[in-house]
């Protein structure tokens, strides 16, 4: 029975730190790569492109989404109890990755495609990503008051 816990929080570790990788990784191509080149294009070019764009990743974001909170809720509900230190950083890190999940779904159901619309796709992807950054950082903070026993 100890075999079988440990395997499954192996496993359901791997697929929310996996989706979140994923998840991120796509933000920052599309900032850094995706936007750029569609933008070089003529506006009609752009569009289709864009639409076609924000189509695919629709389907895998939210796949990425249900995945990374199904993990989460597993890896959280088989934890040990912790201190108030690590709820409250909990906390913080649950309200930056709702940022994420809501302008994520913003950016990919946006009628006007993943383009840069008046700037806010630009500033939705850089959003996403600084609060990214800000996950990551808070849940090595976690990860460490864990292995210390708070």
């Amino acid at each position: 029975m100890a075999d079988l816990q440990l395997l499954l929080g192996v496993f359901f570790r791997f697929i929310h730190v996996a989706s979140a990788i994923f998840l991120l990784g796509g933000v920052f191509y599309a900032r850094r790569v995706s936007t750029p080149v569609l933008n070089v294009l003529p506006e009609d070019k752009r569009m289709q492109a864009a639409a076609g764009a924000q189509l695919r990743y629709r389907s895998t974001l939210f796949t990425l989404v249900a995945l990374s909170l199904l993990s989460g809720l597993y890896n959280f509900l088989m934890q040990t109890p912790h201190s108030r230190q690590y709820h409250i950083a909990f906390g913080i890190k649950m309200l930056a990755v709702l940022h994420i999940y809501a302008t994520a779904v913003l950016w990919a159901t946006s009628p006007y495609g993943d383009v840069d619309i008046a700037g806010k796709g630009k500033r939705r992807l850089l959003s996403i990503t600084i609060a990214g950054a800000i996950v990551i950082f808070i849940s090595a903070y976690l990860r460490s008051l864990s292995q210390r026993g708070f």
